[in-house]
């Protein structure tokens, strides 16, 4: 599994931290252990260059291990993490005494099953044990060609096979559990996601629902009466009738000023029209602010004929538009998806 520049890494290396301040504080004081060790360790050395080549390579190798990205680790990383213990082992031993005067001359073995440890947990464990082999073959040749005995060499790299064998279980248990807590995570994140939109609709029909309350109660309760209605009782009816509509019909055009133009406008005899085709649904805030308060002001300037007020639906050039015919004409109002106003 890759991962973008941006995006937060979704691998073994999230559950181990290598992406964090401490573990890239925790490779730099390993480097520093190594340098050290090196220069502890010069005795009988002469030529001091492979040396320090050698601690480039192992550098090189421990940084990749938290800096390249990828699960599994990439080919091209893969083969060289895997071959820079041998590449150092060979470098530095070609400098050293023999026999070597402490035994500790002999330590780049250990430095490089490091890498081969972590990269088998980073999912190249068949690649890591040939890391090993390809060590324990430098080391032996390096104990036949100077009259040791190539067993005596490559058993100095046996012992590493003790830590890489360990590394390569963990990563046979840690990436199988890596993978199920990603996969918990997203479950959760996805459970947590429907209870917020159920918990958002719920709040949305209870608010329609005490809006429909304080609009319909009062008339419901003097229908109850059954007494002859008066015409402003019957105007009042068909008003609330309209806003009922319009909340079903145009919800993302129910908005208290726009509620309010309709209702005066209406009064004034102006047939007012809203439909929703639900093009504004992943429209920003402050465009649907700006398309709706300029409705808001077309309803309240309207003082006859016909006002037809439609969001289109997703996927059309244009946003919104407003139709107008009066005693002044017939015009049309468009928005773009941006809020802007095209008139026609």
């Amino acid at each position: 599994m890759t991962t973008t520049s941006r995006e937060a890494p979704r691998d073994i290396t999230a559950i181990l931290g290598m992406h964090t301040p401490a573990a890239k504080g925790v490779v730099a004081v390993y480097i520093v252990a190594i340098t050290i060790v090196a220069f502890e360790t010069r005795q009988g050395i002469t030529t001091f260059w492979p040396i320090a080549l050698g601690l480039v390579v192992l550098a090189a190798g421990t940084i990749g291990l938290i800096t390249v990205p990828g699960d599994p680790l990439p080919v091209p990383a893969t083969i060289c993490m895997a071959s820079a213990g041998a590449i150092a082992s060979a470098l530095m031993l070609w400098v050293m005494p023999v026999p070597l005067e402490v035994p500790l001359q002999a330590w780049t073995h250990g430095a490089g099953t490091t890498i081969l440890c972590f990269m088998s947990v980073r999912g190249r464990w068949i690649s890591a044990w040939w890391g090993l082999l390809a060590m324990a073959m430098v080391y032996g040749l390096w104990g036949a060609l100077t009259d040791q005995g190539f067993v005596f060499g490559a058993v100095m790299v046996a012992i590493d096979g003790g830590p890489l064998a360990m590394a390569t279980l963990l990563s046979f248990t840690l990436r199988p559990s890596g993978k199920a807590v990603f996969a918990l995570r997203d479950a959760a994140t996805a459970r947590i996601s429907a209870l917020s939109a159920a918990q958002a609709a719920a709040e949305e029909r209870d608010a329609r629902l005490r809006q429909l309350d304080e609009v319909a109660r009062p008339l419901l309760e003097r229908i109850a009466t059954a007494e002859q209605f008066t015409a402003e009782e019957s105007e009042a009816f068909e008003l609330v009738e309209a806003n009922l509509r319009d909340r079903l019909r145009a919800p993302a055009l129910t908005t208290p000023d726009i509620d309010v133009a309709a209702r005066v406008a209406r009064t004034r005899g102006v047939e007012v029209i809203l439909i929703d085709d639900r093009g504004m649904d992943a429209t920003p805030e402050e465009v649907k602010g700006a398309v709706r308060a300029r409705i808001a002001e077309t309803l309240s300037a309207a003082e006859n004929g016909d006002v037809c007020v439609r969001v289109l639906p997703p996927g059309r050039a244009a946003l919104a538009s407003i139709y107008i015919h009066d005693s002044i004409g017939t015009r049309r109002i468009t928005f773009d998806h941006d809020g802007a106003e095209v008139q026609n």
